[in-house]
């Protein structure tokens, strides 16, 4: 994945760094891009330095030992003093490794996206019986009652449909269409507009090609993720959707 997917970290800096490789360390990352912490930190909890050999947290803790210029007393932060490059001589203490939650949610907080784990992958032993995953949807029969959970990755309300609401949902596998209809949309609207993470209900509908569920119900599933993840701001940290003519 590009070093462009990570949040905080400019087109030109992102540049710099790949020009400059290979690093030996995050250390020697550090001391010869001149990014901010800020901007080293996206790049440890992202994944790009992996390739160290260290967990992340390790990687974090020897980010915080790198030494740094200093502005020079009297010159208007003009004039840096450089700073030495001294071996660190604290060893790294034993840290305990980020549960599969904490990794994926940091993921998707530093790019928006993860080429890990999907958060459904994880709530699917939890859900309510007979939810069904993408690819058993294909497997029922037309206008069955149905029931699926996802990440909504998009939604749109075009002005030209009369106040329905399209909607992109998506699990660890698959995607699949959502058509919320107006009465529905006003019954659960705060959902529709805001929740990363729903539970469907409705009736599945499929003509050829095209394969819709027709919506009844929707839940959010934040209180049950928040649940697992020990209270973990997971409405904050999961990309919104794409929103598209939506009113």
């Amino acid at each position: 994945m590009g070093l462009k997917y990570v949040t905080g970290l400019g087109k030109d800096d992102a540049e710099a760094v790949a020009a400059k490789r290979p690093y030996s360390s995050i250390r020697e990352l550090a001391q010869q891009t001149g990014l901010s912490e800020d901007e080293l930190r996206a790049l440890a909890e992202s994944g790009a330095c992996d390739c160290f050999g260290l967990r992340r947290r390790e990687l974090l803790w020897q980010l915080g030992l790198v030494p740094r210029p200093t502005s020079v007393p009297g010159t208007a932060g003009k004039a840096k003093q450089l700073a030495l490059p001294l071996e660190p001589t604290a060893a790294t203490p034993e840290l305990p490794e980020p549960t599969v939650w904490e990794r994926m949610l940091t993921d998707y907080r530093t790019t928006s996206l993860s080429v890990g784990v999907h958060p459904l992958e994880l709530l699917r032993p939890h859900l309510p019986s007979g939810t069904l995953a993408r690819a058993e949807l294909r497997e029922r029969p037309h206008r069955a009652s149905v029931q699926l959970a996802g990440l909504v990755v998009a939604r749109q309300r075009p002005a030209t449909a009369n106040g329905v609401v399209f909607m992109l949902l998506e699990d660890e596998l698959a995607q699949v269409n959502l058509i919320v209809l107006p009465q529905v949309y006003e019954r659960f609207r705060a959902v529709v507009r805001s929740e990363p993470l729903v539970l469907v209900r409705g009736r599945y509908e499929h003509s050829d090609r095209n394969r819709n569920v027709l919506v009844s119900e929707l839940v959010s599933l934040a209180p049950l993720a928040r649940s697992l993840t020990d209270g973990a701001d997971v409405h904050a940290a999961l990309p919104r959707a794409h929103h598209f003519g939506h009113r």
